[in-house]
């Protein structure tokens, strides 16, 4: 890959953010842990149980099922939900209202990001909130040139807006964008929108099918910035 001149423009690489760059389930369930004061067990189960009520309620939202709402207002549902239910008290349910802004870097993503931000147009394309993604960039020190967030689609991937809104953002002349995500129907839903497509592994992602053609598999953000570099 050559440097960008004022001839040409830095290929752009676009990133799932929610567990391809931190570790949503993981850091979740200690932080759930340290907050309301749970064993790793019960926070682990906290934890699962709030990410699949958020989960289930963006694809019903991409289904037309129910109006678009943020995704920190789905964080609030889900700890309701958890507190009626008897998983959580409710004074501990308070100190987790901005749990989704403190989830952690997998730990190549920090060194991964400084290297990709040198030499390509990075760009976060999440369906975290506006309001999650400024204190997750904050907190988890990650580092890009632009963020975008499915709120500003008023829906959630994989509904074609959302891609369509890091289409509309990549710098003029760098190319076809290329979507890197740990989770496999990201990536075909981004094919399908008309970028390119990246896959890198983390624990809890959605791995490849066997008829699955992504444009490069990389094992870390590392490996990444070699391949793309390669190119």
């Amino acid at each position: 890959m050559e440097p960008a001149t004022k001839e040409t423009t830095r290929p752009t690489v676009v990133f799932d953010v929610l567990g391809t760059l931190v570790d949503q389930t993981g850091s979740m369930g200690r932080h759930v842990s340290a907050m309301a004061a749970l064993d790793s067990g019960a926070a682990a189960e906290v934890a699962r149980r709030w990410l699949a009520h958020v989960a289930h309620q963006e694809r019903a939202i991409v289904a037309g099922r129910r109006a678009f709402v943020p995704s920190h207002e789905l964080d609030r549902e889900a700890v309701a939900g958890l507190v009626r239910d008897g998983f959580l008290l409710p004074d501990a349910a308070a100190r987790l209202t901005d749990a989704s802004e403190w989830l952690q870097p997998w730990p190549d993503t920090v060194a991964g990001l400084d290297l990709l931000t040198a030499d390509v147009t990075v760009i976060g394309l999440s369906n975290a909130s506006r309001r999650v993604l400024a204190g997750l960039s904050t907190n988890a020190g990650l580092r890009w040139h632009q963020v975008l967030s499915a709120e500003d689609a008023g829906s959630y991937k994989p509904d074609p807006a959302v891609y369509e809104l890091a289409l509309d953002t990549a710098p003029t002349g760098s190319g076809t964008p290329v979507m890197v995500a740990a989770h496999a129907w990201d990536l075909r839903a981004a094919a399908a929108a008309g970028m390119r497509t990246a896959y890198v592994p983390r624990a809890d992602g959605d791995p490849p099918a066997p008829d699955d053609t992504f444009d490069l598999h990389a094992t870390s953000l590392l490996d990444l910035h070699a391949q793309l570099l390669g190119l």
